[in-house]
């Protein structure tokens, strides 16, 4: 056994409070372009890229829509959105101090590294991670698995040997399909949602080093 296990971490949802932030910004285009979008839609979005997500919208509803402006408009409107209200999710910190000296932490994103790097210059959230994987680093994101792989193989800890954290049905199904034990909080879905999870929980109240431990030897 390893002296340290693996703490992968989401960002959206996980870390920050954020993704309401992104419905704001989206929603903002959807009611611009007349584009009416329903749970399932919302369901597809959550843990997906950019790229995915608007390539979505493109194919869905091409015949509406100037795609192009519509990307520049959000992504405005979106690092406004993180500039004003993003915050930490509540006792994140203290879970994340907690894990320090057990494990070795990753930010496992679906962002791109352009977006990460101006969030961490430009709000007030620190980048306390040792590494940071994002949409730019990787062929596949979510739900594949490339992004956790890659992630383990950084730090060289077997995936086994390795906790995600995720908020999403995407994550969980790439945090699996990589063959690490999966954590699901309930930030942005209701539990029911994220049942193919190995543990769900409603915060970081109920997460210690001891329960990731447990976890990944269960």
């Amino acid at each position: 056994m390893n002296e340290k296990y693996g703490l992968l971490l989401d960002f959206d949802g996980v870390v920050v409070d954020s993704e309401p932030l992104y419905e704001v910004a989206m929603n903002k285009q959807f009611k611009k372009y007349d584009i009416k979008v329903g749970p399932e839609d919302w369901l597809f979005f959550k843990g997906k890229d950019a790229k995915a997500v608007f390539s979505y919208i493109d194919e869905k509803f091409h015949s509406k829509i100037d795609l192009e402006c519509l990307k520049r408009d959000y992504q405005i409107d979106l690092l406004d959105e993180f500039k004003r209200n993003m915050r930490y999710i509540p006792g994140f910190l203290d879970f994340f101090n907690a894990c320090r000296t057990q494990f070795q932490d990753v930010l496992v994103t679906s962002t791109s590294r352009k977006v990460m790097e101006w969030t961490f210059e430009n709000i007030p959230v620190d980048n306390i991670f040792t590494m940071m994987i994002t949409s730019t680093e990787v062929q596949n994101t979510k739900p594949h698995p490339e992004p956790y792989l890659m992630a383990a193989e950084k730090i060289g800890i077997p995936i086994q040997e390795c906790i995600v954290i995720e908020d999403s049905v995407n994550g969980i199904r790439a945090g699996k399909a990589a063959g690490a034990k999966v954590i699901a909080i309930s930030n942005t879905f209701d539990k029911s949602i994220l049942h193919e999870a190995d543990m769900i929980v409603s915060s970081y109240d109920e997460l210690s080093p001891k329960v990731l431990k447990e976890l990944i030897n269960k």
